[in-house]
């Protein structure tokens, strides 16, 4: 089955999106959500994917001179089949349709091998964030 994804543009589905993150990157993860639920929040570009009409997994872009995708996360109860990689499919196409020539993202280090499928390639060394290692990955689209 499809995910349906797409960009976030009602408080409605952006608390869809909230609610995702809380259960994947504050309950699972543990990470503090004062650290998760930033001022980012407020000027990113949202996404969410569902899945029979039911919220799965999300995304956020931040812009800078270069696309930031973060706060990826699929449910746990549907990873592994495959709905992750449609997702990052998704965000690298949208970014691609704005002629953004640059995505970074700070993978979490256990899915490292996950983002070099797509070409991101790791830049400098690993370090923490949010009490997670991470590494930074470029991936030039132009």
């Amino acid at each position: 089955m499809d995910l349906q994804i797409k960009k976030v543009n009602t408080k409605k589905t952006l608390e869809q999106v909230f609610n995702i993150r809380k259960k994947v990157f504050i309950d699972e993860q543990k990470v503090p959500v004062e650290i998760e639920m930033d001022k980012f929040d407020r000027t990113s570009d949202h996404f969410i994917a569902y899945l029979n009409k039911k919220p799965v997994g999300c995304a956020r872009i931040r812009y800078n001179d270069f696309a930031k995708l973060e706060r990826i996360a699929i449910l746990k109860e549907h990873r592994n089949k495959g709905y992750g990689t449609q997702l990052t499919k998704y965000l690298i196409q949208y970014c691609k349709n704005k002629k953004i020539k640059k995505i970074v993202i700070h993978s979490q280090m256990y899915v490292l091998g996950f983002y070099k499928k797509f070409g991101f390639k790791t830049v400098g060394e690993p370090f923490d964030e949010a009490g997670i290692k991470h590494v930074k990955m470029i991936l030039e689209l132009f």
